[in-house]
């Protein structure tokens, strides 16, 4: 028995109304429309749902067809809405996984604001190199991330969203602390330099050479800025990856073309669901303001 919600619908205003006129003017159809609908929507059931042709009082079975017509239209005009709040991006869940200095410092800003857009909308966030980041957006553990492209993501579709230049780390009372003019590549030379995983990105032959002699590689940025507090060498890093607070000075480099670039990631053959896209727009629209 294939029974449409419309027909339902119609037997429902038809029962409230006690008329087809009254209906037909709710329902913008014509009377005879209207009886057509409700002669089929009887034979469907093979019994009569109205006591005589004016419709205004039910069979039995018509009453009892009114009740779980109204249990059953109200059920599905919720579920109607719940979809339209699903694809209008307002229901929903969002994973993101992005490189430490965005969350801490880009993220919190274009979370407040996605959460005054879409306030039922559960977001799930976690910090990661950028390695991890795609890694998660490519196996579909998260919907999305923001990263620098690396070895692991150059297969997703990546959307450019800021550039960052790096710099030397140290403490403030590091020599290279008092350098007035950005540094070159010979200042390094002379110091412990401690290697982390961003430095890969930097593709200079000369610097390549210092990293590939360092003794010391941290891969955590924590880590990595305790043993620079504690005084064990310098280290260079984008501008966003170092705290403000004087903990640390951040030394412009002379080589200008020595910078950080961030990317929105998504996985090429899953689309984003629709808050995970809005959640999209307001971060595309926070870093290219």
């Amino acid at each position: 028995m294939n029974i449409k919600p419309e027909s339902l619908r119609t037997f429902v205003t038809v029962a409230d109304c006690g008329n087809l006129h009254e209906a037909s003017e709710i329902l913008g159809r014509t009377p005879s429309a209207i009886s057509m609908t409700l002669k089929q929507l009887s034979e469907q059931l093979s019994a009569e749902l109205f006591e005589t042709d004016r419709k205004s009082n039910l069979t039995p079975t018509g009453q009892f067809v009114l009740e779980e017509s109204r249990r059953a239209l109200n059920s599905f005009d919720e579920s109607v809405r719940t979809i339209e709040r699903y694809t209008k991006g307002e229901m929903g869940v969002v994973r993101v996984a992005t490189v430490p200095s965005v969350a801490s410092h880009l993220l919190p800003a274009v979370v407040s604001r996605f959460q005054q857009k879409s306030p039922k909308v559960r977001l799930e966030l976690r910090d990661t190199d950028s390695v991890m980041v795609a890694t998660s957006v490519r196996n579909g553990s998260v919907d999305c991330g923001v990263a620098s492209l690396s070895f692991a993501s150059h297969d997703l579709q990546h959307e450019l969203l800021l550039e960052e230049p790096f710099g030397l780390v140290c403490r403030p009372d590091h020599p290279l602390a008092n350098t007035t003019q950005p540094l070159k590549w010979q200042a390094l030379e002379g110091v412990t330099f401690i290697s982390n995983g961003l430095c890969e990105q930097i593709r200079n032959e000369r610097f390549m050479r210092i990293n590939s002699r360092t003794a010391i590689q941290v891969h955590n940025i924590v880590t990595l800025l305790g043993l620079i507090q504690q005084g064990m060498g310098v280290t260079l890093l984008p501008r966003l990856a170092v705290p403000d607070g004087g903990e640390f000075c951040f030394l412009p480099l002379a080589d200008k073309t020595v910078v950080r670039r961030l990317y929105f990631l998504q996985n090429r053959h899953h689309r984003i669901s629709p808050a995970g896209m809005v959640f999209k727009e307001e971060v595309v629209g926070s870093f290219k303001k």
